[in-house]
C-alpha cells in the first residue's frame, strides 16, 4: 500500500495474509482500506475462522471476533460480514460503507469469472485502461474463463479491444474484436473491428475483413462516414490547419507552433492519464 493510513485501533505484530491479493494487513484500518478499494476481489473466502480469530487475538477485538465467527458459522451473506468489519473501526464513512455493501450485494452470488469481468468493466468505466487490460487478459488466460458462456467470452474480448483502441493500439484491438465477433456474433464487435482497421489507416486489412465477414456496401459506407465524422472534430481540424501553416507560411510559424504545442500537450496529458495504473 502506498497510502498513509491513520490507525487508532490496535496494530498486530503478526499480520493477516490475504491470499487473493498476496497482501499482509496489520490492522482493521488496513483491512478496511483493502476491502473498500478492492471490492470486486472480495469473495466468501474472506469469511473464515482464521480471520475472526486473528481479529480477536491480535487486534484485541474479542467481541467483534465473536460476532464475525457467528456470521461465518451461520453462512451469512458476504456483505453483512464485510459491513460488520467496516463499521467497527471508523475508517470508512457511512456513504463509503453503504456504497461498498451495495456493490457486494450485486455480485456476491455470481461466479468468480463474472466478478472478474465486473471489476474489469468498472476499471474501463473509470478510464483506467491499462488496469482493465490486465484484468481482462488475466480472466481470459485462467481456467475460470472456461466456465463462462461463449458469448460472454466474446464480450470480454470486445471490451479488451475497446481498451486497446482507447490507447491507439489498433493492431491489438483488431485481433480482440475479431475474436469477439467469432464468439458473440454481435454487430457492434464487427463494427469496432472495422473502425479500428480504418483508424489504423490500413486499407488492405479493412478490405480483408469486409470480404471475410461479407459486410454490405451500406454498412461499409456507414463505417467510413462514422470514422470521417470522428476525425473531423474541431480540435483535429485545428491541428491539421496548424501543420499546413507551419510548412507553407513562414509568417504564421510561431502561431502554428504555439497551437500545435497546446493541442499535443492536451493529448499527451490525456494519454498519460489513461495509461495510469
Amino acid at each position: 500500500m502506498s497510502t498513509l493510513i491513520f490507525c487508532k485501533n490496535a496494530l498486530s505484530y503478526t499480520p493477516y495474509y490475504i491470499e487473493d491479493a498476496s497482501l499482509n494487513v496489520y490492522s482493521l484500518e488496513e483491512l478496511s482500506y483493502y476491502m473498500l478499494n478492492n471490492v470486486y476481489l472480495l469473495s466468501t473466502k474472506l469469511m473464515n475462522a482464521e480471520l475472526c480469530n486473528w481479529i480477536g487475538r491480535e487486534l484485541k477485538q474479542p467481541k467483534l471476533a465473536s460476532e464475525l465467527l457467528e456470521l461465518v458459522q451461520n453462512n451469512a451473506p458476504l456483505h453483512i460480514f464485510v459491513g460488520h468489519i467496516l463499521s467497527a473501526n471508523g475508517y470508512a464513512t457511512q456513504k463509503e460503507i453503504k456504497d461498498t455493501l451495495s456493490i457486494i450485494a450485486t455480485f456476491e452470488n455470481k461466479s468468480e469469472a463474472e466478478r472478474k469481468k465486473m471489476r474489469a468493466d468498472r476499471l474501463m468505466a473509470k478510464n483506467m485502461f491499462v488496469d482493465a487490460i490486465y484484468e481482462y487478459e488475466t480472466l481470459l488466460s485462467e481456467d475460470v474463463a472456461k466456465t463462462i458462456p461463449r458469448v460472454v467470452e466474446g464480450d470480454v474480448y470486445h471490451n479488451l479491444g475497446c481498451a486497446f483502441a482507447k490507447l491507439f493500439f489498433f493492431d491489438e484491438a483488431i485481433k480482440c474484436f475479431d475474436e469477439a465477433y467469432k464468439k458473440n456474433q454481435k454487430k457492434q464487435s464487427l463494427n469496432c473491428l472495422l473502425y479500428s482497421a480504418r483508424c489504423m489507416r490500413n486499407k488492405q486489412v479493412f478490405d480483408e475483413y469486409v470480404s471475410k465477414y461479407l459486410v454490405s456496401k451500406e454498412d461499409v459506407d456507414d463505417i467510413l462516414k462514422t470514422v470521417s465524422v470522428v476525425t473531423s472534430k474541431e480540435e483535429i481540424i485545428e491541428f491539421d490547419n496548424a501543420i499546413n501553416e507551419l510548412v507553407s507560411d513562414d509568417s504564421k510559424r510561431d502561431s502554428a507552433i504555439s497551437t500545435i504545442t497546446g493541442i499535443v500537450k492536451g493529448w499527451k496529458e490525456d494519454y498519460i492519464k489513461f495509461c495510469k495504473i
